[in-house]
């Protein structure tokens, strides 16, 4: 009785096992998004390799590999590599007029804080808010410290530069 199973048993099981390693390339392979224009298509699992080209918000690009911080993708034809975090499942929203400041600025632009449109950003004083710090008795040295903050630039260059030098984010080893 158990030779009969095993003859009848073990070539179905064999199959079952070549079908799923032929499908799971194929069946792995997921398409996702780019989460911010400028994002970098690299030739290798390294924030430090050459630059393949730099991808637009919400180019969709197709996952071949997961592995680490990096996955190896494929986008209209090139392959390359994308720091994972700046992938997303969900396609980015496109504005009806052309996107935000922060997508239509090339790289060697400087962003002032009071112009990011990020929600996390720095806003500043509005008029309103310093007649209240001026009525709750916020010095004049205060008011104009803030001031100052949202006239601070950075360049992209300037953020990916301390990036590298402080090892964060794709560049973390």
């Amino acid at each position: 009785m158990l030779t009969i199973l095993k003859k009848r048993f073990v070539p179905l099981i064999f199959f079952v096992a070549v079908a799923g390693l032929v499908f799971s390339s194929s069946a792995f392979s997921e398409t996702l998004y780019v989460k911010k224009s400028g994002t970098k298509l690299q030739a290798e699992a390294s924030a430090k390799s050459k630059v393949v080209q730099k991808l637009a918000k919400g180019t969709a690009v197709e996952v071949k590999e997961k592995s680490g911080k990096f996955y190896k993708v494929s986008v209209s034809g090139a392959e390359g590599f994308v720091f994972k975090f700046k992938l997303t499942s969900k396609q980015p929203e496109k504005k009806a007029a052309g996107g935000g400041l922060l997508d239509i600025l090339g790289d060697n632009q400087k962003i002032a804080a009071k112009e990011s449109t990020s929600a996390s950003s720095i806003r500043g004083l509005s008029p309103m808010s310093e007649e209240h710090a001026k009525k709750k008795g916020v010095s004049k040295e205060d008011i104009q410290a803030v001031k100052q903050m949202e006239d601070f630039k950075v360049s992209a260059e300037e953020v990916e530069a301390f990036l590298a030098e402080r090892k964060l984010g794709e560049y973390s080893e």
